[in-house]
């Protein structure tokens, strides 16, 4: 229950709630911790056709697999050109940063594609930056999202994820 009142509401909150992934779309979810994790089966329960995670770990990459990631890969990776191959040529719905590396951030801007969104879930340190070219997100019309806790409500949140447990659903 505990697990339930943080890391995977976080990871699934973000998918369902801030993201709001749909059937056929292609998530890619960078750091597979226990909210990439959390985030890599809220992509499969909401059915995206692509669950790509990311991790330079391979004992994480193996979980992802375990978890429903469609596919894994190493953040050293040419990322971009090997998820469009993967793809059949598209980039990614959602991104989500759930590790607090600010390298994620740039990596995954580049992953994005046109009218993507990328969603930060991670929690990087207090003053962190990063830098992105305002006039080509709004040229390719992508978003940006913050997603403190997955934007949860726990008084709902908490009991649809006991029923997705329930249901054999959720791990």
């Amino acid at each position: 229950a505990a697990l339930l009142g943080c890391g995977v509401m976080t990871g699934l909150g973000a998918v369902f709630n801030t993201a709001k992934v749909k059937s056929g779309d292609i998530t890619v979810i960078v750091g597979c911790g226990g909210v990439g994790l959390a985030a890599v089966q809220g992509a499969k329960i909401s059915e995206a056709e692509y669950v790509i995670a990311v991790d330079p770990l391979a004992t994480k990459r193996k979980l992802a697999i375990d978890f429903g990631a469609t596919h894994t890969l190493e953040p050293s990776e040419d990322l971009h050109e090997i998820i469009q191959d993967i793809t059949g040529g598209y980039l990614a719905d959602f991104a989500f940063v759930s590790t607090a590396a600010p390298s994620a951030i740039s990596m995954s801007m580049e992953l994005l594609a046109r009218m993507g969104a990328l969603v930060l879930v991670g929690m990087p340190e207090d003053g962190v930056k990063s830098e992105f070219d305002p006039g080509l997100l709004a040229a390719k019309n992508q978003r940006i999202l913050g997603s403190k806790m997955g934007t949860s409500r726990p008084h709902l949140d908490i009991p649809a994820m006991v029923d997705l447990w329930r249901d054999g659903k959720l791990d």
